[in-house]
């Protein structure tokens, strides 16, 4: 199919491509992109420390500070609002959170640009960072967006991808936005057992811990969790569809996407299980990125699936060397 697509495209097209490849693989022109994409993200950086917008990041900031800390949340009769994480997130971030505002601000702010910067790798990056030389275009206001919020759609992609290699990670999606758990699906769906376990595992000793010194706010957050579920989603959510239909649609291709080994589907899946979906929440996309690439740092590992899998935990020999 590839070889008849490539019938189709002219041939000086084809020669300006080849060339084009070949230059950009160029391990000076890579490394000349990279520091291009450090010093640009530096400027993103330096530009919102110096603009600081109290949003997301701020209200995880502000949490502790509170008399309790899901009092707006339960007092919340429209959209969900307030603390809506479960404790362990405020409990594992308390060093952080306890600082001043400004410097919790730095340094989270730095931490999701590195994040950005390295997700993405230097190409896809230089770009994402030009996009805030560019305004009125509201999808290329999502990087511009996410990272003046500051909210944790990044870090969530990062648990996403590298839940194929360290399940546990999928103990930060189920203790804090829950619903992107979806992707515990994939090892349901190819009888990882041992994936499957290490991740639940995880996540309930992570919840015992907590619970034993806060047992009061474990059910507080649930009590959330039940009336939330029934207030108006937020106006500015971008999707169509309700939580639970988006639920099926996500179980359906990440489902699939297990089924055919096509892991770049499931970060989309986590995305689209959200529940509601900002514009912010596209960041999430970049977690196609390092799957389609079959970064190092996401293949293999502690995969190793249950008995009579015949290997399914494993990825095809065409798909293995890191590119």
């Amino acid at each position: 199919m590839l070889d008849a697509a490539r019938r189709l495209v002219p041939a000086p097209l084809l020669q300006w491509y080849s060339g084009a490849s070949a230059w950009a693989h160029r391990r000076s022109v890579q490394r000349a992109v990279l520091a291009l994409a450090i010093l640009m993200a530096g400027a993103v950086y330096v530009y919102y420390l110096r603009n600081v917008y109290e949003g997301d990041a701020y209200g995880y900031w502000q949490s502790i500070r509170w008399d309790h800390l899901y009092d707006n949340a339960i007092n919340s009769s429209s959209a969900p609002q307030g603390y809506l994480y479960s404790p362990a997130f405020d409990q594992v971030l308390w060093p952080l959170l306890s600082l001043p505002w400004l410097l919790f601000h730095a340094i989270w702010l730095g931490l999701l640009t590195a994040l950005l910067t390295w997700t993405a790798r230097p190409w896809l990056a230089c770009l994402l960072f030009a996009t805030f030389l560019v305004p009125g275009i509201d999808l290329l206001a999502v990087p511009r967006h996410y990272l003046s919020s500051g909210n944790i759609f990044l870090p969530m992609t990062l648990a996403v991808v590298a839940g194929f290699r360290w399940p546990w990670t999928y103990s930060f999606l189920l203790l804090t936005k829950v619903t992107p758990g979806i992707g515990l699906l994939w090892f349901l769906a190819r009888r990882e057992w041992r994936n499957l376990f290490v991740a639940l595992a995880a996540t309930g000793a992570i919840v015992l811990v907590s619970f034993t010194f806060s047992s009061n706010l474990w059910f507080d957050w649930i009590n959330v969790l039940r009336s939330n579920s029934g207030n108006a989603e937020p106006s500015f959510a971008m999707h169509v569809l309700p939580l639970v239909p988006r639920l099926a649609i996500a179980s359906v291709m990440t489902v699939v996407a297990a089924r055919s080994n096509a892991r770049w589907v499931v970060p989309i899946a986590a995305m689209i299980a959200l529940p509601y979906i900002p514009d912010t929440a596209l960041i999430m996309l970049l977690g196609v990125v390092p799957l389609l690439r079959h970064d190092a740092w996401t293949e293999g590992g502690a995969g190793t699936s249950g008995a009579g899998t015949s290997g399914a935990g494993t990825l095809p020999p065409t798909a293995s060397a890191p590119a």
